[in-house]
């Protein structure tokens, strides 16, 4: 069955994460998403974060610096629903694909730029990668435990990337929204800056100038913020427990072996254990190592205690090996031409009569050239002086797309 966005055409012009990551997102809900990128590839495409956003995609390599492959652009997004990108301020327009030249062509289509710091003000003109706005939002601040003399940490996964992709995919459904009601499509754009802002939305600053109370912070070691709230290291393995309900916080002591800190009236309530934390985890801490992360888990699950084991990822043992993950759909498993089988995560959304899924592995470079421009009304003769002239690269079948030198 097709999925909820079945009918819907986007143009993905994004590069590195950011920008290809939210069409990939809206091919997974059933879009139809054609990737076009540099005839020598996507910037990040001889990486592996590549294949992480790219899968269920077709795809169309153009020399975009050529004026035959933006008039190619302007021909499909006639025909398009959505033109998404993360190019800098400027890049489109001299490229010949900004919103003003798209939407002289279609003025119905949904035309979404993602930025880095933003549309309008000094550093508009900024590219930017990730960590740089995990940095100025105080997230590396906040992750590295500062107050306690640790330098700020960076925190590995693209979150502000990833962030400011959703987010894109939600400013996209809702001008197709508008769309639907009005007619008209409109200009949509969102920031790596306003991605890391979610993060740090707890934060509050009262009238006085000064930072309100609203969490307790992460203790010098990292592990947590307070003693039902954290990780512990254990026999074999680290466990995360989150025991925050007096009942919960009772029964992991009682199962650790010191029922009177779960009975101590001073460590009632989270804010009363977090304050006291000196006091109650060397206690503890001692105890976990006594099992296995896995024999606590086990332990802590038949008593109703929040827990799970702190998966090394790199040892294979990850949540897209588990059985009643790939039950639920949450792990997909296609295979590529060159990098064999693969699995990544599944649906992140279930629907009842528009379900997701088979998405297809990432594509090669210039797989689907030719027929994508086919489809839309090029003669053969027309695609193949396209090609000739470097225009359009269309990957030969045994050689799916050249390496770089």
């Amino acid at each position: 069955m097709p999925g909820p966005l079945d009918g819907v055409l986007v143009l993905d012009l994004g590069q590195f994460l950011a920008g290809p990551y939210a069409p990939m997102i809206l091919s997974d809900l059933g879009a139809t998403v054609i990737k076009i990128e540099p005839t020598r590839g996507d910037s990040m495409r001889y990486g592996s974060p590549f294949i992480g956003c790219q899968r269920g995609k077709l795809d169309l390599a153009l020399d975009l610096k050529q004026p035959e492959a933006a008039e190619i652009v302007l021909k499909l997004a006639e025909k398009a629903d959505v033109l998404h990108h993360n190019m800098t301020k400027g890049t489109a327009t001299r490229l010949g694909v900004d919103f003003d030249q798209v939407t002289a062509r279609n003025p119905e289509i949904v035309y979404c730029n993602t930025y880095a710091y933003g549309l309008e003000g000094p550093m508009s003109i900024s590219g930017g990668i990730d960590p740089l706005y995990q940095a100025v939002v105080g997230l590396e601040y906040e992750a590295g435990g500062v107050e306690h003399g640790n330098p700020p940490m960076y925190i590995r996964f693209g979150m502000t990337d990833t962030a400011n992709a959703f987010a894109s995919v939600v400013g996209v459904l809702s001008a197709l929204f508008h769309r639907k009601v009005t007619g008209k499509g409109q200009d949509v754009w969102t920031s790596l800056l306003n991605g890391g802002a979610m993060f740090v939305s707890e934060v509050a600053k009262l009238a006085d100038g000064t930072t309100a109370p609203t969490r307790p912070s992460l203790d010098k070691e990292l592990t947590g913020l307070s003693p039902c709230y954290r990780l512990y290291q254990t026999q074999e393995g680290w466990i995360q427990v989150a025991a925050t309900t007096p009942t919960e916080w009772a029964t992991m002591c009682a199962l650790l072996g010191a029922p009177e800190l779960g009975a101590d009236p001073r460590f009632a309530s989270f804010e009363g254990r977090a304050a006291a934390r000196a006091e109650i985890e060397p206690r503890l801490e001692q105890a976990f190592g006594a099992r296995t992360a896995l024999v606590w888990a086990a332990l802590f699950d038949a008593q109703g205690v929040p827990a799970e084991v702190a998966v090394d990822t790199r040892n294979g043992e990850t949540v897209l090996h588990d059985a009643d993950n790939e039950r639920l759909g949450l792990v997909a498993s296609y295979d590529h031409p060159m990098l064999g089988h693969m699995t990544q995560f599944g649906s992140l959304i279930d629907f009842s009569d528009t379900p997701t899924g088979d998405f297809g592995p990432p594509p090669m470079l210039g797989q689907h050239s030719r027929a994508i421009l086919s489809k839309f009304g090029w003669a053969d003769a027309e695609i193949d002086g396209l090609i000739e002239r470097g225009v359009v690269y269309q990957a030969a079948e045994g050689v799916p797309y050249p390496w770089p030198l």
